[in-house]
């Protein structure tokens, strides 16, 4: 045998054992979670909801979760695009011990997609901390998930962990996505001039934990509603919604400011008319029946997809001005005081816009924006030659490095950080108000990326706060799950902070660095990073992303 011909095997034989190994480290891990499960099956006592009784399962932990409660009717037949409904009371003790459906979408979208969606989906999960019973009125957290209003679930996130750190209960909800949940046209609004049934299913739900979460352990009167990019823009879209006044009492914005994701009507009803139009449904008075007679996928095949190479398409389904669930756009109600004077918390991460830019150009075709492609997306989303010029001095890809490096700073600062820094300026005039901004830029990428270090990407900080693929247990067998042990820490500061916040309205506690509130002089802004937390104040968030750029650009109407 040759030389080359050893080493072939050599390498063969390896990758052979490493195979073994994965495999050998997935069945155990497999038998592991079994176990789980069937130590659960010793559940814990049933609990009674208004619509009959529920019975969980108790984790390794001491806590116990219930997974796939309904808080509504399954909007489908006659109920689709209309406010949720009472759910239906049943008989005995309904298990809880799997995640009902999510709601429909496109299962090929990143990250990872949900396989099982439908149309029936209105279902929550809660997760109790250890030792919770009724009466114990504990915190309640109620998260709603990002996804761009197109993908995503309450199940995907484990609220177990964060439970157990925080001492709160967790609570996460689904609510209908894409066309199934924002669908406008003016037969709907004159059938019930309420529109956006998205959020009409996030207030459903919250009006499901106020009538209800005591029962559990916590306490209605201290529920914090919070949430991630699309989750984010749902909650600065529940705090100047007259109809979400009193289901919470704090709110939390992550990566997904109030100047982001609503529509105007007009906007809304081009894509619902176009929509009716392309299923052979015009205007008239059969209009209704024939949308509803129509089968899920059939309604779902028609109507607007994501384009991650255009970022404006990437609310292009977003809720939008009814005059009812949403009575104007929610940058200018906040900026005016007009939304429910309750703590908050607002934050980014570092690098939101490199995750798009790698989903738009490196992970799907396999190379990096040009520069060609890059000045033509600035002339496209400038809209102006002006804006276009200022753009191309303050977003140099020489200067920062790279076509994609520039994109992704630009979609940083024009989408997320300014917007956040601006909301917290609205904000902390009538309500105390803390803001962050996640800057840890070692979180291993979704993928492997040859041509970009992610940095601190849009949503890297939840593997933190929910302490899910950071987690040292159970073993995972993907080697990108192991945390540092700076990390750990940062994780643990996290939870500390958003539990304190969620018990008492203000994030700081014995122990932990101080987190000042934000005030439109100090600006101070929270900096988390592993080992190196700290607090920006003077401004230095809001000059290092360019904002007085944008929000000039924003004043004469101009860009994203």
């Amino acid at each position: 045998m040759s030389q080359s011909q050893a080493t072939q095997a050599t390498r063969a034989t390896r990758a052979t054992q490493a195979k073994r190994a994965t495999r050998a480290t997935l069945i155990a891990l497999s038998m592991a979670l079994t176990s789980w499960v069937d130590a659960a099956q010793a559940a814990p006592a049933p609990v009674p909801t208004q619509a009959g009784w529920v019975q969980g399962l108790s984790g390794p932990d001491g806590g116990t979760v219930y997974m796939g409660l309904p808080f509504a009717q399954p909007p489908v037949g006659e109920l689709r695009w209309k406010a949720p409904a009472p759910v239906q009371p049943w008989q005995g003790v309904r298990l809880a011990d799997r995640a009902g459906p999510a709601c429909k979408q496109d299962a090929t979208l990143p990250p990872a997609g949900v396989p099982n969606s439908s149309e029936d989906c209105l279902y929550l999960n809660v997760h109790v901390p250890p030792g919770a019973q009724p009466g114990s009125n504990l915190p309640v957290m109620v998260w709603v998930h990002g996804g761009a209003f197109l993908t995503g679930s309450g199940s995907q996130y484990d609220g177990s962990r964060l439970a157990q750190t925080t001492g709160a209960l967790v609570v996460t909800v689904n609510y209908r996505l894409g066309i199934f949940g924002l669908m406008a046209l003016d037969a709907l609004s004159a059938e019930d001039p309420a529109g956006n049934q998205a959020l009409q299913d996030q207030q459903a739900a919250l009006r499901w934990v106020q009538r209800n979460i005591a029962n559990f352990g916590g306490d209605a009167k201290r529920v914090t509603l919070f949430g991630q990019s699309a989750g984010s823009i749902s909650v600065c879209q529940q705090l100047v919604s007259p109809a979400a006044a009193g289901l919470f009492q704090r709110a939390i914005l992550q990566s997904g400011p109030c100047t982001l994701g609503t529509l105007k009507r007009e906007q809304a009803l081009a894509t619902g008319n176009a929509l009716a139009l392309k299923l052979g449904c015009p205007a008239g008075p059969a209009q209704l029946a024939c949308l509803r007679s129509k089968s899920t996928d059939e309604v779902f095949n028609a109507a607007p997809s994501l384009d991650f190479e255009d970022p404006r398409t990437l609310l292009a389904l977003s809720p939008w001005v009814d005059g009812v669930i949403l009575p104007a756009a929610p940058k200018d109600l906040v900026r005016h005081g007009k939304f429910h004077r309750v703590p908050t918390m607002v934050g980014a991460t570092k690098d939101e816009g490199r995750l798009f830019v790698a989903l738009a150009y490196d992970l799907r075709r396999g190379s990096p924006l040009t520069e060609a492609e890059y000045k033509a997306l600035v002339t496209d989303i400038a809209g102006s030659a002006t804006l276009a010029s200022l753009i191309t001095l303050d977003y140099s890809s020489k200067r920062l490095g790279s076509p994609n490096l520039a994109a992704s700073a630009l979609l940083t600062d024009a989408m997320f950080a300014c917007g956040t820094q601006s909301a917290a300026r609205s904000l902390s005039v009538y309500v105390p108000t803390y803001a962050y901004e996640f800057q840890d830029d070692q979180v291993p990428p979704l993928a492997p990326d040859p041509f970009m270090n992610w940095g601190a990407y849009h949503a890297s900080e939840l593997p933190f706060l929910f302490q899910s693929r950071i987690a040292t247990t159970p073993p995972s067998p993907d080697p990108n799950d192991v945390a540092s042990p700076a990390q750990l820490v940062l994780s643990a500061q996290m939870a500390g902070y958003w539990g304190r916040f969620a018990a008492t309205g203000n994030p700081n506690g014995a122990g932990q660095l101080n987190w000042p509130r934000f005030n439109k002089l100090t600006a101070a802004t929270q900096q988390l990073a592993a080992g190196r937390l700290s607090t920006n104040v003077l401004g230095g968030i809001y000059s290092k992303h360019q904002c007085p750029l944008w929000d000039t650009a924003t004043a004469l109407g101009l860009g994203l």
